[in-house]
């Protein structure tokens, strides 16, 4: 048994991680507050804006690709 040292891989460096995707924030257009809508829930559930408790909306439309989705009452900031 020798007593050998780990070899270090200088010329390869470890990948780096994939950069995590941008968290897309939310406006309430009534009351102006910041929210986030979570990726976990589901399509069909009712977002309402923490601070002024309004219905923004469905999961489901905010997941969508458009600019502005259809019968979502939040503006999208993009950070």
């Amino acid at each position: 048994m020798s007593d050998r040292r780990p070899v270090l891989h200088l010329k390869t460096p470890p990948r780096a991680r994939a950069p995590a995707p941008s968290a897309v924030k939310w406006k309430c257009k009534p009351c102006g507050e910041l929210l986030e809508v979570s990726s976990t829930l589901a399509d069909e559930a009712v977002v309402r804006c923490p601070s002024c408790n309004a219905r923004l909306g469905r999961a489901a439309q905010f997941r969508s690709e458009a600019a502005q989705p259809q019968g979502v009452r939040a503006r999208r900031i993009q950070k």
